[in-house]
């Protein structure tokens, strides 16, 4: 290795390493690097173990939001001022009088309207507990005091906001509140706030009578004067007609139903005559006479059989038949019976009789009474003509007098109920529409606020703000946390879990922690398990020399594994070298300072790639036995793009022939192609990642990144946990006081141990 080529300022060609030249690097794997989703995020689901443990990490938060919150509400809750509350009970029931009177709408006075009642008693309540008017009088009578008439607004803010109005269950009853912070104050503003509303509701009722009254009255004086109005055209209706009588009849019209029974008396007198007539033939005197005569003789009486049925045919009729003499049957009958008597007529006129019928005296009443019959027809009809003219006239009379007996009839009721609502009025007076029940007392404890109660809700609503911050907190925070979601989120053995690690002065070295001065504690233990993944990985892909040990970014803790993971391997027996090839940030320098302060001592690994000295010359060794140490050196005049030069991959190769392991110290990997040039020289790369520091996207775009580079990544390391620490370790957590004592009783020991291994 003396003979390494100097560096010559130009990247050297990069060979593949020879375990991924051997196949020990599976091709399913490179495929995987590209064509593999992400796939989703085990960290984003939350169980109620994580927010216990975020409970449990962050119970400081909470009681900072808690403690402030608390102690503000109780402030609050203590400077509240007293309210006391004056009640009072109050009972309103609707006046039971028709309102409406005037327009004659109820004729049952006096019944109880549930409507009315409801919207009368809804109405006072209204006016009680939202109306100004009522606490504007009671502010007005100027007499609670100075500090009232201070108040900008008196009736708002010691009534209008404070009035409280319940009814009693299934009653007319309510009880009134008024709450306020003098109590002698607050009931006399109640009292005469109440006093304000039984004055007002008897007003109203007074008022109401009143113009129910007048307006009722007015109402009957019209309906006077309208009936007079009515008599007086009834009256100029009679003298200019003159066809109407008593109690408004048409005397056409009963002269009209004379004249027609007088007529109907005529006929039948004149029928009976006819009759007479009809039968005398039938007692002839006996002569001699031809057959010419007997036939028709024969003939003659056929024709009186049928001129008799033709005879008690109208008889019938006239009976049945309301107008006889117009009706068409009794026409027709009529000109039948003509038909016939003219047929007799020609009969007789042909027989040679004798003169002795031609003085019967039946025959002449009989004509007179005819000659009378057709006079009164005459006179009817005209009688007819005269009352059809009138009856338009006399139809106008009836409507004035039945709208005449109308207007009386409703005089007579406006009379009867105006009487009666005067007496109910009158009763009404003795029993007012609101009343005041009881006597109001003068409250003597405060109703709120209730401190007690309102310290133990702002305490608990303090400590719910404080516990939903950090559950809002941990319910937005994705982070991996728990070591089963990086190997499952990365697809990766997990090759060790390294719990928190307390700084103490045991611990603490060059700014980095150092678990070998504790080699019996859980941290310690935890490395030696990540030396033992590393020996299954070895099995399984073949021997692992040389071991990138890097993280997704600055800050996961990588440069702590590396020294600690170096450590624990020397002290396992294998010859170990610990490498800080992080020339960004290189820090492990002052974990093992060298002895001499010359300007040589200070000397690294880029003095050797530069070919200014060999690597025997900056290589330190430390106190631990089998454990060597190169530091990085002065990286500030050379560029990183001297971790890809043929010098470091030659370098590395001979320092892996003379060590058992060679540990690396790298960069961080996104966003710097560091770690993706220093694992293609290596055997294995370890990823370390911090719990809690990066969400899962995070650390697989970290292994993608390392995959394309086709570097192999033996495994990942969880750092840094806290949560569920112990189930992954033995050891049982100590309280503080014991943790210390057992520290400085195991520091001297340490320094002994150390002592004797250097």
């Amino acid at each position: 290795m003396d003979d390494l080529a100097p560096y010559r300022g130009e990247a050297a060609p990069i060979a593949p390493s020879p375990r991924l030249a051997a196949g020990a690097y599976p091709a399913a794997a490179v495929a995987t690097v590209v064509a593999s989703p992400l796939g989703p995020d085990p960290a984003a689901v939350k169980t109620p173990a994580h927010y216990l443990g975020a409970l449990r990490r962050r119970f400081w938060l909470a009681l900072l939001i808690a403690v402030p919150l608390g102690t503000l509400t109780s402030i609050y809750a203590l400077r509240r001022p007293k309210i006391y509350q004056a009640v009072g009970q109050i009972r309103i029931e609707a006046p039971h009088y028709d309102s409406a009177l005037s327009a004659l709408v109820a004729r049952d006075m006096g019944k109880p309207d549930p409507t009315a009642a409801t919207s009368y008693a809804a109405d006072k309540v209204t006016d009680l507990q939202y109306g100004r008017v009522l606490a504007e009088r009671v502010m007005a009578r100027n007499q609670f005091g100075p500090e009232v008439a201070r108040m900008d607004d008196p009736a708002a803010e010691l009534i209008v906001d404070n009035i409280g109005v319940k009814p009693v269950l299934r009653s007319n009853t309510y009880t009134v509140t008024l709450t306020g912070r003098d109590p002698a104050l607050t009931k006399r503003l109640l009292e005469a706030l109440l006093e304000e509303l039984v004055k007002s509701a008897n007003e109203e009722q007074s008022s109401r009578i009143r113009e129910t009254v007048e307006n009722a009255r007015r109402a009957l004086n019209a309906l006077v004067k309208e009936r007079d109005d009515r008599q007086g055209e009834m009256v100029r209706q009679i003298e200019a007609l003159g066809t109407i009588g008593p109690g408004g009849r048409n005397v056409l019209e009963e002269q009209y139903v004379r004249l027609g029974q007088s007529i109907e008396a005529q006929q039948a007198r004149i029928a009976e005559l006819n009759q007479k007539m009809m039968f005398a033939p039938l007692f002839p005197k006996e002569e001699m006479i031809s057959p010419r005569e007997a036939a028709a003789r024969r003939q003659r009486e056929q024709l009186e059989e049928l001129k008799q049925n033709l005879v008690d045919h109208l008889d019938v009729l006239r009976s049945q038949v309301r107008h006889f003499d117009s009706d068409p049957a009794v026409k027709r009958v009529a000109r039948q019976l003509r038909g016939v008597m003219d047929a007799i007529d020609e009969i007789d006129g042909s027989f040679e009789e004798k003169t002795k019928m031609a003085a019967d005296p039946t025959e002449m009443i009989q004509e007179s009474l005819k000659n009378d019959l057709e006079a009164r027809e005459g006179q009817r009809r005209e009688m007819l003509v005269r009352m059809q003219k009138a009856m338009p006239d006399h139809q106008k009379f009836m409507y004035l007098m039945e709208d005449h007996a109308s207007i009386r009839k409703r005089i007579d009721e406006m009379q009867e109920k105006l009487q009666s609502f005067e007496i109910l009025s009158k009763s009404q007076e003795a029993s007012p529409p609101v009343k005041v029940l009881g006597r109001i007392e003068e409250p003597a404890v405060p109703i709120k606020p209730n401190r007690p109660m309102m310290i133990a809700a702002g305490l608990v609503v303090s400590l719910g703000a404080g516990l939903g911050l950090v559950f809002l907190l941990e319910h937005l925070d994705h982070s991996v946390r728990v070591p089963e979601h990086v190997s499952h989120g990365l697809n990766l053995p997990l090759l060790g879990v390294v719990p928190r690690i307390a700084r103490t002065a045991l611990t603490h070295r060059g700014g980095h922690l150092w678990t070998s001065a504790a080699p019996d504690s859980a941290s310690a233990d935890a490395f030696r398990n990540v030396r033992a993944g590393l020996l299954g990985a070895a099995d399984r892909g073949g021997p692992i020399v040389s071991l990138l040990v890097c993280s997704a970014k600055a800050g996961d803790g990588k440069s702590t594994t590396a020294l600690n993971l170096a450590a624990a391997c020397a002290r396992a027996g294998e010859r170990t070298l610990l490498l800080d090839v992080d020339l960004r940030r290189p820090t492990l320098d002052a974990v093992f300072p060298a002895e001499d302060q010359d300007d040589d001592a200070r000397l690294g690994l880029v003095d050797v790639l530069k070919g200014s000295v060999p690597w025997q010359a900056v290589l330190r060794h430390t106190e631990l036995r089998n454990l060597d140490f190169i530091a990085a050196g002065d990286p500030s005049e050379v560029p990183i793009e001297i971790l890809g030069t043929l010098e470091l991959r030659q370098l590395l190769t001979a320092l892996t022939h003379h060590y058992d392991r060679v540990v690396l110290d790298g960069p961080a990997i996104l966003g710097m192609a560091d770690c993706r040039v220093l694992g293609r020289m290596v055997d294995a790369a370890v990823l370390v990642v911090r719990a809690g520091a990066h969400q899962t996207v995070t650390l697989q775009r970290a292994k993608s990144v390392l995959e394309q580079s086709r570097v192999e990544i033996a495994g990942v390391v969880v750092n840094g946990l806290a949560d569920a620490a112990g189930h992954w370790s033995s050891h049982a957590y100590e309280p503080a006081a014991v943790a210390a004592f057992r520290r400085d009783r195991a520091l001297p020991a340490a320094r002994q141990t150390a002592t004797a291994d250097a």
